[in-house]
């Protein structure tokens, strides 16, 4: 019956497997957000995927699956080429392999800021803009820019990579073995290695009293009023707004959205992302260019990952 034919979205980034289930037509039914940080192995990850989709499809049809990946792909050879927060996928034929396991249902796979990219602009915060760039604040940071409802992916596909933007040179250390990188100055392993050297400097702080660093609980110190918890996330801010302007003066699309689970503690930098965009893009651009927060959050990668099935 069509009312029980799904399909379903993936989203792998550094800590989390985001999965869905949608109707034909693009609705949500279901989903998951599963921790990701035991695997090790590339089996580990495509058990991951088998456990999810089963989860989410065991009493109906699935159609098709759409999966989206933090890194660098070959999207010819459905490789991953390399991805600094997924170390035990980089050189991995993963398409191949989920192809092996769920044939003879059909696969999409792209770079999992690019499925955000397609989920805003067809599901949320882009439906009525021709051009969008898409910023994700997790882990690491990714980008993404939809022309006309297609991806504008670059000469080989690398388009897009605003987290390995240089802001500073010979700055901060990089996961991706650059100096200087958006993503080393805001990113949620960013914060929390900064967050971590001021608890070692400062063990008697409010940070240095933490039984966990990580950003949700760094935000919520903020909350509280701790200054330098607040401190490093205005940092933070201000370095996203320099990225941000840069896109403006580069691009200037029509809208900029930022997604990802750090955009839950926007209340704490999104005002210093404003002044550092202001202060460092041409007026036309930045007037023209509007930032907004997406609809879907954290969960735009898993309805991108699918927008292939409901395009063709």
């Amino acid at each position: 019956m069509p009312g029980s034919e799904v399909y379903v979205g993936f989203d792998l980034g550094g800590s989390f497997l985001k999965a869905s289930s949608f109707s034909l037509d693009g609705e949500l039914a279901e989903r998951r957000s599963i921790d990701s940080q035991w695997c090790l192995r590339p089996q580990d990850y495509l058990d991951l995927f088998k456990d999810a989709a089963k989860s989410l499809s065991s009493d109906k049809h699935l159609k098709g699956i759409g999966t989206a990946v933090a890194g660098v792909l070959d999207p010819e050879a459905g490789v991953i080429v390399d991805s600094p927060n997924l170390p035990a996928l980089s050189g991995v034929p993963l398409l191949e392999m989920l192809k092996d396991s769920f044939a003879p249902i059909p696969l999409q796979m792209m770079n999992d800021a690019n499925a955000a990219a397609l989920g805003e602009y067809f599901a949320g915060a882009g439906v009525e803009h021709e051009s969008m760039f898409i910023i994700t604040l997790g882990t690491g940071v990714g980008g993404g820019f939809v022309v006309d409802g297609e991806i504008w992916s670059g000469a080989s596909g690398m388009a897009g990579e605003i987290g390995h933007m240089v802001i500073e040179k010979n700055g901060k250390p990089c996961t991706c073995g650059s100096r200087g990188c958006l993503e080393a100055y805001f990113s949620g392993w960013a914060l929390e290695r900064d967050a971590k050297a001021h608890a070692q400097q400062y063990p008697d702080s409010a940070i240095g009293s933490l039984d966990i660093i990580s950003p949700i609980s760094l935000s919520e110190l903020a909350s509280s009023g701790d200054d330098e918890a607040r401190t490093i996330l205005e940092n933070g801010g201000y370095a996203l707004g320099a990225g941000i302007a840069n896109i403006m003066n580069l691009l200037n699309p029509e809208s900029i959205v930022l997604v990802g689970g750090l955009v839950n503690a926007k209340e704490h930098f999104l005002s210093f992302a404003q002044m550092a965009w202001e202060e460092n893009s041409f007026d036309q651009a930045s007037s023209s260019s509007k930032v907004f927060v997406g609809k879907l959050g954290e969960w735009a990668g898993v309805r991108g990952a699918i927008q292939p099935f409901l395009s063709e």
